[in-house]
């Protein structure tokens, strides 16, 4: 579905959540975004009562990373989007939630002293939203030490492998196995792979494990941001990937254009096969390159589709996005906010009794099955050592300036034993289905 189509497509969804309906001698009540209704095919926010928060406000805070080429600060502020509908809606029990965001640029230092400020100064009983190449690694042990479980959107190993964190999404170690094992599967005998320098050991190290599985030759190119000369860059891996081979980048949309237009610039798209984890798989990315691309992408998309079609949540997402954040376009970023801010809010209406850091982190813990059509698979928290949901993807492809879906929810390859013992853990415990 192209951008502008997907804007009508939410025409719908806003009739129906916010304009009254005319029923004969009268009209129905005007429902708002959020809000309960009757029709089954529109989520809700939290109560969804329609009715303003009033009372003391619950606190809840994140941190994402903001630097040349990488802005996260995408997942808080849809989260925060998330958070101001809950509050047009009930709230917490009449409860506002009070979100605060902080942004950090990739300093170990200020991203200690912002974790600190929430807990300590700030009074936040949870923590939600983060986002950071480096974050999860520099706090994951003072998260520990106060008992927080944070609900965010993952990149570095710690992540997913700490007891701190229950990411919404795959991150970008295995987004790329899946877009690895795609682009092999569609018959790549080389495969060059580049992600920021700054996580390439972690993230590139997956899908190189796909590639030596396979037998194939792989070669990595850790890639400095911001991007100074990626024609340079992109014809080093396209003289190794050779025509027929597979290149895979793994970028978000404020780097990856530059990588994909000097493709496109050096006639060399249709010569091999393209691979990306999810950041690119959207319709605003899509209507920025010509037709050249369509057929020629293996897409790892961590979420559903982005198009509000796709089922509840996915429309109440462009509901939310449309009122409280307008500015920000339908994408994987936005996905990953809408989620935290809806388990975080599921977790503290589970909450029977006064709402603390303790009864909210142990909220967060008890999350299972928490089904959603954002996610191929139910997500869920639970008391483990780590935690990795979100691993079973889809595959997406570029038609025409749309987003389409090439091969549907399928679990990506446990190149690391920590995915083959949570699917274990998943069965064991029933913790999403």
């Amino acid at each position: 579905m192209s951008f502008r189509r997907v804007l009508m497509a939410l025409l719908p969804v806003a009739a129906i959540t916010a304009v009254a309906v005319a029923t004969g001698a009268g009209a129905a009540p005007t429902y708002k975004v959020g809000q309960a209704t009757p029709n089954a095919a529109i989520s809700k926010c939290g109560m969804g009562t329609g009715k303003k928060a009033t009372g003391t406000p619950i606190k809840l805070g994140g941190i994402d990373m903001l630097i040349p080429g990488v802005d996260f600060t995408t997942v808080g502020k849809t989260a925060a989007a998330y958070f101001s509908c809950v509050n047009d809606n009930g709230g917490i029990n009449g409860h506002p939630i009070q979100y605060t965001l902080y942004d950090e640029a990739l300093n170990p230092a200020q991203e200690a002293a912002l974790a600190r400020k929430l807990i300590q100064s700030d009074k936040v009983v949870g923590v939600a939203g983060n986002t950071s190449f480096a974050e999860c690694g520099t706090n994951w042990k003072y998260y520990k030490s106060k008992g927080y479980v944070v609900i965010g959107a993952g990149v570095q190993a710690e992540c997913y492998s700490t007891p701190s964190f229950a990411e919404v999404n795959s991150g970008p170690r295995y987004s790329n196995v899946g877009a690895a094992q795609a682009l092999i599967a569609a018959g790549a005998k080389k495969l060059a792979i580049a992600s920021p320098d700054t996580i390439s050991a972690y993230a590139d190290g997956g899908p190189a494990l796909v590639a030596q599985k396979a037998g194939i030759p792989v070669k990595i190119f850790p890639t400095h941001l911001p991007v100074t000369d990626a024609t340079s860059q992109l014809i080093q891996m396209y003289q190794f990937a050779g025509d027929g081979g597979g290149i895979l980048i793994d970028f978000t949309p404020d780097t990856a254009p530059a990588f994909m237009k000097a493709a496109e610039a050096q006639g060399i798209v249709s010569k091999v096969l393209w691979g990306s984890s999810t950041p690119i798989a959207n319709t605003f990315m899509a209507g920025q390159f010509s037709p050249a691309f369509d057929g020629h992408l293996w897409i790892d998309n961590e979420f559903s589709n982005v198009d509000p079609s796709v089922g509840p949540d996915s429309a109440l997402m462009f509901a939310v996005l449309k009122k409280y954040a307008p500015s920000i376009a339908p994408q994987a970023f936005a996905q990953m906010g809408f989620l935290v801010g809806k388990f975080a809010t599921t977790a503290l209406l589970s909450i029977k009794g006064p709402i603390t850091a303790k009864s909210y982190n142990a909220a967060v813990v008890a999350l299972k099955n928490q089904k959603t059509d954002i996610l191929c698979k139910p997500y869920y928290v639970g008391n483990l050592p780590y935690h990795i949901p979100n691993n079973t993807n889809i595959i997406v492809d570029y038609k025409n300036g749309d987003v389409v879906v090439k091969k549907g929810c399928t679990p990506f390859q446990a190149v690391d034993k920590a995915i083959a013992q949570t699917r274990v853990w998943e069965k064991k415990y029933h913790l999403n289905g």
